[in-house]
């Protein structure tokens, strides 16, 4: 018969069908059950715990140096956290302001980071007209030598539809009714999402299978161009941080890492040369955006080096083309 400790372990750490026959005979070599009730101490009782978890982390082919548990614990405090959010409403007549600050590289002789803005204004009405502005912020960075390439980045656009349709015709979708992806996340879309952690993950590995060099990589690229929309709901965001737990690839790689002034835990992915990361706070489970570095030294850029980043931040706005006061 299943006892407490198996069910809630198995809570924590779900293990694959057909692998609990497997988990219990090692948990019952390593915990024998006692011949009478016996009342443990609570270090001892806690002990039992975290080496039964260790085990579930290894049946489930994680890393048996607890690295797996620890990004758990993590992910279920940010999640824990959205769940007790209340996302603020926008007043009628109102928008949701959402704002991206990325940091992308232009390759060639003179590899450089470039930076750009998309400030996105929502009424509170979803169905009515989006207003989008898109920016050179003019930063350039250098990523070889003392001398960052010339020449423009993103082309400076003022947008407006209804439904966010801003280029009718050129594949921008309607957000209100079209189906949507993880980079375009419609309301459609975001409606078909279960909130079932197992099942959530498994739609992100189905609809990752495929793309990108890596696919544990892809699994977290699409998890964050979620988050980044600033479309999710709260509950949404809240099963993505626990689908991820069952991403064994996913690593804390640095507890206080700082974007655009914002702190959080970074939690990555390496592969096909590079480290994927998100970065969040997992006191509130904000999300506070994603970096890129190289593993590997390439065209001329350390190995280390961040070739890519995004922030994003959001608020109410009282009118379009105005940001939000505080």
């Amino acid at each position: 018969m299943t006892d407490d400790l198996d069910v809630a372990i198995n809570d924590l750490y779900p293990v694959p069908e057909g692998g609990i026959k497997s988990l219990r005979r090692v948990r019952a070599r390593v915990v024998p059950q006692p011949r009478r009730l016996l009342r443990w101490p609570y270090s001892a009782a806690a002990a039992v715990v975290l080496a039964v978890a260790v085990i579930v982390v290894v049946v489930r082919g994680g890393a048996p140096d607890g690295a797996m548990v620890e990004v758990a614990q993590t992910l279920n405090t940010a999640a824990d956290a959205q769940i007790r959010t209340v996302d603020e409403p926008v007043p009628a007549g109102k928008y949701r302001y959402i704002a991206t600050h990325a940091m992308d590289t232009g390759w060639g002789p003179a590899p450089t980071l470039f930076g750009s803005r998309v400030e996105t204004w929502v009424p509170a009405d979803p169905s009515g007209v989006w207003f989008r502005r898109v920016g050179d912020t003019g930063e350039r960075i250098p990523l070889t030598g003392s001398t960052a390439a010339g020449g423009p980045g993103v082309t400076d656009e003022r947008l407006s539809g209804p439904c966010g349709r801003f280029r009718p015709g050129e594949g921008d979708g309607d957000m209100c009714l079209s189906e949507g992806s993880w980079q375009v996340p419609t309301a459609v879309f975001i409606a078909g999402l279960p909130r079932d952690p197992e099942h959530l993950f498994d739609r992100l590995r189905s609809d990752t299978d495929g793309h990108g060099s890596d696919g544990d990589q892809e699994v977290l690229v699409y998890a964050a161009d979620a988050l980044r929309s600033g479309l999710l709901p709260a509950d949404l965001r809240a099963a993505i941080y626990r689908a991820l737990t069952r991403l064994s690839a996913l690593k804390i790689t640095e507890r206080a890492a700082t974007l655009d002034g914002h702190t959080g835990t970074a939690l990555g992915v390496t592969g096909a040369g590079q480290r994927q990361e998100i970065v969040i706070d997992p006191e509130t489970g904000v999300f506070i955006g994603e970096r890129k570095r190289l593993s590997e030294e390439t065209e001329g850029v350390k190995a280390g080096t961040m070739v890519g980043s995004s922030t994003v931040i959001y608020g109410i706005a009282d009118e379009p083309w105005q940001r939000p006061a505080n």
